[in-house]
């Protein structure tokens, strides 16, 4: 068995840290789901898996670097994810592709979305899903969407690339949707 497997997350970025390559593996391993899980929705980019997955690795180191260990409001997981969905936003657009929104599942990003915000400090799933089946109740599906999207990282100008709409459309829509929940479902946002 690997001597990492029962290691803590914490010890693991330490011994990162100390250059330990066996600890960066571990990692990898731990977290090759969840790169997968964010390089499937630019499944339609001229880019290859091989490329795409090397620059999650990439921003995987990178969040175990930059990680705040003394802070609990954010888990690792949840901000490697950040992490690695900004540098392949950042890959893709520099190479002037946008994935075809037909690809993004929006329920999947939604219950992915609702199980990364437990770990960044809501405390119970069951607010979370209540909150998400909320939102898509209160909102157009057009809102309901820039809204997962925006909740993956994506800046307005990708949003608008993605839906095919202008900036200006998807500020409006933001700015509506969180008017909308501020207003429904009691200053939540």
């Amino acid at each position: 068995t690997n001597m990492y497997e029962d290691t803590d997350t914490k010890e693991l970025i330490l011994s990162c840290r100390a250059r330990d390559d066996y600890a960066f593996a571990e990692l990898v391993r731990r977290y090759t789901p969840m790169m997968k899980s964010v390089i499937a929705a630019f499944a339609d980019v001229p880019v290859d898996f091989d490329e795409l997955f090397s620059e999650a690795c990439v921003a995987l180191h990178s969040a175990v670097i930059k990680y705040d260990l003394s802070q609990s409001s954010v888990t690792f997981g949840l901000y490697a994810r950040i992490c690695v969905n900004h540098r392949i936003v950042d890959l893709v657009r520099r190479i002037g592709a946008t994935p075809d929104i037909s690809e993004i599942d929006v329920n999947e990003l939604s219950s992915e979305v609702s199980s990364e915000s437990i770990e960044s400090g809501i405390a119970d799933r069951e607010t979370v899903d209540i909150l998400m089946r909320s939102a898509k109740s209160l909102l157009s599906e057009y809102e309901y969407k820039v809204l997962i999207l925006h909740m993956q990282g994506y800046k307005t100008s990708a949003i608008s690339k993605i839906l095919g709409r202008t900036p200006k459309s998807v500020d409006n829509a933001k700015s509506r949707l969180f008017q909308r929940l501020r207003r429904e479902l009691g200053g939540i946002s």
